[in-house]
């Protein structure tokens, strides 16, 4: 049998604990309108209210993976990479690469040489099954084991040199980062490690998309609007700003 890559699933314990909680609720709705009394207004209110913060978003997540699985056409970032094609033998550094769903699709694209780095904190609360081990036997089932390196480092904490890269991604990861002026710093890294001129493609779900609240219910203040994330980059010195709004996923092109 041929040996697939295993990429898992985007917050699976959370998925989990959410729907068990989520599917209590809705019992207890349920229960609530077969009987009588003070109790039925009590169950009903509260079922109702466990429904909409937990079992709705915990379907929501677990569609989003299964869209996911099917690699979500709509929402390719590397078509819309068109640096790779402009720069001879481009150093790649995708921060926040996990179990390398995107980043080795990235490198995949490399034809004319070049190499992507990626680093992570691989946290399994993030995505089941990350680990450094993972991404790197998931490179050498892609059969791209040579254009790659993978690596520990966080976003606030690049473990490279300043200027040392043509294009940084960093996709669905920003958000994740919640201490105090932890975002703030990261974009501060990006920058550094860029190289003059050199592209930043950063993605991040836009809270007030009807997308992602249809995904994910109350959830959805987990994440921020894009005009946060446009400030954001200007603040840094970012230039060029294009952003593309796929479906609710906003991309960021921009330069240093």
């Amino acid at each position: 049998m041929e040996e697939k890559p295993k990429y898992g699933w985007y917050v699976k314990n959370l998925i989990i604990g959410f729907n068990i909680i989520g599917l209590i609720g809705l019992s207890a709705f349920i229960y609530g309108i077969l009987i009588d009394g003070i109790t039925q207004i009590i169950l009903i209110i509260s079922g109702l209210a466990v429904v909409l913060v937990f079992l709705w978003p915990g379907i929501g997540m677990i569609m989003m993976n299964l869209l996911l699985l099917r690699k979500m056409p709509k929402i390719n970032l590397v078509v819309r990479m068109k640096a790779l094609d402009e720069i001879d033998n481009p150093q790649i550094l995708d921060v926040g690469c996990g179990t390398g769903r995107t980043a080795i699709r990235i490198a995949k694209e490399l034809k004319n040489g070049g190499h992507l780095y990626g680093v992570d904190i691989y946290s399994k609360l993030a995505i089941s099954g990350n680990a450094l081990d993972t991404v790197q036997n998931n490179a050498r089932i892609e059969k791209i084991e040579d254009k790659t390196t993978f690596q520990y480092g966080s976003a606030t904490d690049i473990p490279f040199e300043k200027n040392r890269f043509d294009i940084v991604n960093v996709s669905s990861v920003l958000h994740e980062v919640h201490n105090p002026n932890g975002q703030d710093k990261a974009m501060q890294e990006l920058y550094r490690v860029l190289k003059p001129g050199g592209y930043l493609y950063l993605s991040e779900w836009n809270r007030t998309s009807w997308q992602l609240i249809a995904f994910s219910g109350l959830c959805c203040f987990v994440f921020k609007h894009k005009d946060y994330w446009e400030k954001l980059l200007k603040e840094n010195k970012f230039k060029d700003i294009i952003y593309e709004n796929i479906a609710g996923f906003g991309i960021f092109t921009v330069r240093k």
